[in-house]
């Protein structure tokens, strides 16, 4: 007995205590900005936190920056000025965050559904670089994205998902040809505009996605020139995107004595095309949202596209569809002036 106290002893007297000093990184500019054909650019700009930094009632007020200096400007294939424009803070009532975007297209706008502005008939097109340069605190960050061709779903279609044990879960399927002799990277992203409940003390009530969740991003390597079928899930536990879309159904309450008919999902699918830095920082995304809470997952850094800063600049060849969620229903791709402007910015 006295021969393991020693040893305990021995081991217990050999602890020391250990320091590691991490190096103070000084406060970057992260990025979240886009652009997509006919609409104005828009960037949301806040500073990094240090990974033990300590989280206060001031933390979120001081995460973003309302006082930079943010300008974008495409480059031209034929000669010409290059069409600068100046993105300022728009008032949006509610917003807990400050978003740059071109004020005067703010000015007209009757929400909730973006419109045509002559400004960006022209201005933003596809297959077109649009570079970007924010300045703040003495720093100053760049980034360039392309707008690359958007290419529509062959169709889109509604199923009753074969795996469920309910009878008004479905899928929403579509057909996809993917051209030919060029890379093409897509992301998907999607939202119920409306998603139905019953109440039982006010009824029927709805209860939508507030954003457009990331669905996934991916190159066409596998699928280069072929056509072939998918299906759009959106996201349930974990972030996984592997639940279904509800249809209408009877509902009974009142110790079942009563029943109302509750209507179906609406869908909003945004398919997308980017170019490839943007599918490198879009698909570590995907990457990491997977892995999250996994114990054996190995750790993951999100890839950037911004030159001295963090985050993501991305050039979008859009395009929007809206899906009530009723078997056998074809939808074709939304115009302008019927997409809700929350899933654009």
């Amino acid at each position: 007995m006295k021969k393991y106290l020693f040893i305990c002893f021995c081991f217990l007297s050999c602890q020391e205590e250990i320091f590691i000093e991490f190096n103070n990184e000084s406060s970057k500019i992260v990025v979240e900005g886009g652009i997509e054909q006919g609409m104005p650019p828009y960037v949301l700009l806040s500073k990094n936190e240090g990974y033990f930094d300590e989280i206060n009632t001031e933390t979120f007020e001081n995460l973003f920056i309302n006082d930079a200096i943010v300008k974008v400007w495409p480059t031209y294939t034929t000669e010409g000025p290059n069409d600068t424009i100046i993105l300022e803070k728009i008032p949006i009532a509610g917003l807990d965050f400050p978003i740059y975007s071109y004020l005067p297209y703010w000015s007209n706008i009757i929400p909730p559904y973006a419109y045509e502005h002559p400004k960006f008939k022209d201005w933003s097109t596809p297959n077109r670089t649009y570079n970007l340069l924010v300045t703040w605190n003495n720093q100053e960050i760049t980034s360039q994205t392309t707008i690359p061709n958007p290419t529509p779903l062959d169709c889109l279609w509604v199923d009753k998902n074969e795996f469920s044990d309910k009878d008004f879960k479905y899928d929403i399927r579509a057909l996809y040809n993917d051209p030919i002799n060029e890379q093409n990277n897509i992301l998907i992203k999607n939202r119920r505009s409306e998603h139905w409940k019953l109440d039982s003390l006010i009824g029927v009530k709805n209860e939508p996605d507030m954003f457009l969740d990331l669905i996934d991003a991916g190159s066409d390597i596998l699928i280069n020139g072929r056509r072939f079928e998918t299906y759009f899930p959106r996201k349930g536990d974990g972030d996984f995107p592997t639940k279904q879309f509800n249809g209408k159904r009877w509902k009974t309450y009142n110790n079942n004595l009563d029943s109302t008919l509750v209507p179906g999902d609406v869908a909003i699918i945004k398919f997308c095309q980017i170019d490839e830095s943007s599918l490198k920082l879009w698909r570590s995304i995907v990457r990491q949202s997977g892995s999250n809470g996994n114990p054996f997952q190995e750790p993951l850094n999100i890839v950037s596209n911004i030159e001295g800063g963090y985050g993501g600049w991305t050039g979008y060849g859009a395009v929007y569809y809206k899906v009530y969620i009723d078997e056998g229903l074809y939808t074709g791709p939304l115009p302008l002036d019927s997409i809700e402007i929350i899933d654009i910015f």
